[in-house]
């Protein structure tokens, strides 16, 4: 399908522990997000994007349930999200197709699927 311009809001930089998760008023809120870790150089880069009907639970899920990322997780370090609310699922995984291009997370196994090309905002 033919690409479409998409403006969505972003969140501002959160740290990702289940503290800050928990106090987020996303209960059943669907959207994307991205991971993000501090590196030495003092920037911050994209580790692992994904998108969710319920962007709480799945945060949640992503800090606490056995995988590659959650491994990494806990050897600590400096790890913040930004998430964007984002209705309907075809659209969400549209955007999550663009980030994976965008940003070539290493915790992201493959890329996601979607007929649907969007051009949105990352910031």
């Amino acid at each position: 399908m033919a690409g479409a311009d998409l403006t969505i809001e972003w969140s501002t930089l959160i740290a990702l522990t289940s503290e800050d998760i928990t106090k987020l008023k996303l209960d059943g809120v669907e959207g994307v997000y991205r991971v993000s870790k501090k590196e030495p150089d003092g920037k911050f880069y994209v580790v692992y994007i994904g998108s969710a009907p319920d962007l709480k639970s799945e945060l949640l899920k992503l800090i606490s349930e056995s995988s590659p990322f959650q491994t990494y997780y806990s050897q600590g370090g400096d790890f913040s999200f930004r998430y964007a609310p984002l209705a309907g699922e075809e659209m969400r995984k549209a955007v999550e197709k663009q980030m994976y291009k965008q940003y070539a997370p290493r915790f992201n196994s493959r890329e996601p699927i979607s007929p649907l090309e969007v051009k949105a905002n990352l910031n």
